[in-house]
């Protein structure tokens, strides 16, 4: 999709969400914001690992995740990895994924990338760009590749975040 394309609008309000940073109070104003956009449901978690836990509740369904890059025990792109790898069976491998971040750098955003994230947003994050990134999710379908191509993708290591400003990038 060209940027100069018009998006398809998303219906927000039987979307189910899984947001997942470890800043508490970025966790709530994502979730004010999904709600103010009139989301269906809004589950939050402020880990990766806590992510995994709530995702492997087979009563919970969700349309999309929401996730921090930058958070200890396991990263944003590692857990994007691991699912578009099929590390985790009761996780579609093409669940639609949006990378929040405040790290732009071009090894992040290139790891994005190449892990077929739906949409990339820099934090501060406002309303407007919350749901422009919603919409580049759900209008950016992907054709998955084979698990081990996205095993071979390289991650930043802890503190590596290069230079390049992603808005450009997706």
């Amino acid at each position: 999709m060209s940027p100069s394309e018009p998006l398809l609008v998303t219906a927000f309000d039987r979307l189910r969400f899984l947001v997942v940073d470890d800043d508490r109070a970025i966790l709530e104003m994502v979730d004010a914001m999904l709600r103010m956009a009139g989301v269906g449901s809004v589950i939050k978690a402020v880990s990766a690992l806590a992510a995994l836990n709530i995702l492997d509740d087979q009563q919970k369904k969700f349309d999309c995740v929401i996730c921090d890059q930058s958070m200890p025990a396991m990263s944003g792109l590692e857990l994007l990895r691991d699912i578009r790898v099929g590390r985790y069976s009761y996780i579609p491998r093409d669940i639609p994924f949006i990378m929040l971040t405040s790290h732009g750098g071009e090894i992040v955003v290139r790891g994005a990338i190449e892990l077929d994230v739906n949409s990339y947003i820099m934090k501060p994050v406002s309303k407007d760009g919350l749901v422009k990134a919603i919409h580049r999710a759900f209008n950016r379908p992907i054709v998955l590749k084979a698990p081990e191509d996205y095993s071979s993708v390289k991650l930043p290591i802890d503190g590596e975040v290069g230079t390049t400003d992603p808005k450009n990038k997706l």
